[in-house]
């Protein structure tokens, strides 16, 4: 499972990050399917040549044809004229290995919570964050993952 490859290798480069998506609404406690994994990290150039360079390092490439300062220096014109919201990885070998990387937000700007899973402690955003996250697109599957968490918060009341 790309969660049990890759968080490792982030925890070991020392790289902030935190679990977001659908894995992360899945590790709140709703029921949610998912292939791929979405990580939250800071906006730097620096983060982000260490995030392709670790990335690179184990097989996965970049899906755009830009490197890690390209996206960093174009990041507002590629989400304003391209509506690009992550950087997507993909592991050349394990197909099903999809990474994003938000390009839109920054982990600084959000708060994180560690959940015990069989992989180990995770970090993923807040509940809150979460359901600000998803309230920002208008896709079915995110509306409906609002609902699902909006629903487990009133039960942690």
């Amino acid at each position: 499972m790309i969660l049990a490859r890759i968080l490792p290798l982030f925890q070991d480069a020392s790289i902030p990050y935190c679990v977001v998506g659908g894995y992360a609404v899945a590790l709140h406690g709703a029921v949610r399917g998912t292939l791929d994994l979405d990580i939250l990290t800071e906006l730097t150039v620096d983060n982000f040549i260490r995030i392709e360079e670790l990335l690179t390092s184990i097989g996965m490439k970049s899906l755009l044809p830009l490197n890690a300062r390209n996206i960093f220096t174009n990041r507002e014109q590629l989400i304003n004229e391209k509506n690009l919201i992550a950087w997507n990885f993909i592991h050349l070998e394990r197909k099903m290995d999809l990474l994003d990387i938000l390009i839109t937000e920054d982990i600084r700007n959000y708060k994180t919570v560690s959940v015990l899973s069989q992989w180990g402690d995770i970090p993923v955003i807040d509940l809150d964050g979460l359901i600000q996250l998803k309230s920002k697109t208008q896709r079915r599957q995110d509306l409906e993952d609002v609902q699902a968490l909006t629903s487990l918060k009133k039960e942690e009341k």
